[in-house]
């Protein structure tokens, strides 16, 4: 029998059992990764488990289990991001979803008259998981990283977006758009700036581009294609500056773009971190307490957007402590 026939089997009832300790909302708890990721390790030296190799002496933890170990196992299936720092290793619900794990495991029938490769079984099982951390716990968090105002604002904005990138959905391109979104709302506060759906684009308005300011018509993309090149031009027909904005590593390719259709002075191609960030602190006349005001401004004017519009409400941003302070003065004093 195919060895990885006998694996499918194996994943086809981790994955049955996963779904069961789905909620009716849809969440599931962190614990039930911990236990498939730290069972799935055991699979390596054989199955079945037994007891003695499931739990630790007197049957009050799972054994093996801790942060470290779960890190360890992500880290080998390219998952670096800081997950559970214990790994549910002091709750006693872990034991209960250990036994019924291993339980799954152990009833799993195959006719094989071969040996069973367990260290293919046990990797693919934790691949499984890991997986499913991705999905079920780092894309149902808001988008977390260290937003330091002492950096440049285009640095804070390019840590935003590699932020983004690193999800298993990448919503880089949404992410990108509400930033530029936030940050003309900021700069232009008595002007109605665009606010729909980044998967909407420029459709389904009578705008020129994602967003349209006087008779300048601005594009953010994380990806610049001919299409794109082919709307700025329109633009210029219809009496509007087309302006794309996009990634810095993405600029030369937009400028070839252009150039390649003799529009290289006609259509401006911006690096959007530098955009955005050189904006805010123009707006905070390049001053340290201002920039940093302006950047707390930013986060949340970007916040608010994502929750008025956007069903995903983990696009938005974790908001480190200074800058819910900084926002709660503001708000107190208005």
């Amino acid at each position: 029998m195919n060895k990885f026939y006998l694996t499918e089997a194996y994943l086809d009832a981790a994955k049955k059992w996963y779904e069961n300790q789905r909620a009716k909302s849809g969440s599931i708890n962190t614990n039930v990764m911990n236990v498939g990721l730290i069972v799935s390790h055991m699979v390596a030296e054989g199955i079945p488990i037994d007891d003695a190799r499931l739990f630790s002496d007197g049957k009050s933890q799972v054994r093996g289990l801790s942060g470290s170990t779960i890190s360890k196992i992500l880290k080998q299936h390219g998952e670096t991001r800081i997950f559970t720092r214990e790994g549910g290793r002091t709750s006693r619900g872990t034991l209960l979803l250990a036994a019924a794990f291993r339980d799954v495991l152990n009833s799993v029938q195959v006719q094989n008259d071969n040996p069973v490769d367990t260290v293919l079984i046990s990797h693919q099982l934790e691949e499984f998981f890991t997986e499913c951390v991705r999905l079920d716990y780092f894309d149902k968090q808001r988008i977390t990283v260290d937003i330091d105002y002492n950096k440049p604002v285009s640095s804070v904005i390019g840590d935003i977006l590699k932020a983004a990138a690193e999800r298993s959905d990448k919503p880089t391109g949404e992410v990108l758009q509400h930033l530029i979104g936030a940050k003309l709302q900021l700069r232009f506060p008595e002007i109605k700036i665009g606010c729909d759906r980044a998967n909407a684009a420029d459709m389904h308005t009578d705008r020129e581009g994602d967003f349209q300011v006087g008779t300048t018509a601005f594009h953010v993309t994380t990806a610049p294609m001919e299409k794109l090149i082919s709307r700025c031009i329109e633009n210029k027909r219809s009496g509007y500056r087309p302006v794309i904005l996009t990634l810095e590593s993405k600029v030369l390719a937009a400028r070839q773009m252009a150039d390649n259709v003799g529009m290289s002075e006609q259509i401006s191609v911006q690096a959007a971190e530098t955009f955005v960030g050189n904006n805010i602190e123009e707006i905070a006349i390049y001053d340290g307490d201002k920039i940093r005001e302006g950047l707390a401004r930013l986060i949340r004017t970007y916040n608010e957007r994502i929750d008025s519009i956007e069903i995903d409400k983990s696009l938005m941003i974790d908001e480190p402590r200074w800058i819910v302070n900084i926002m709660t003065n503001i708000i107190n004093k208005q």
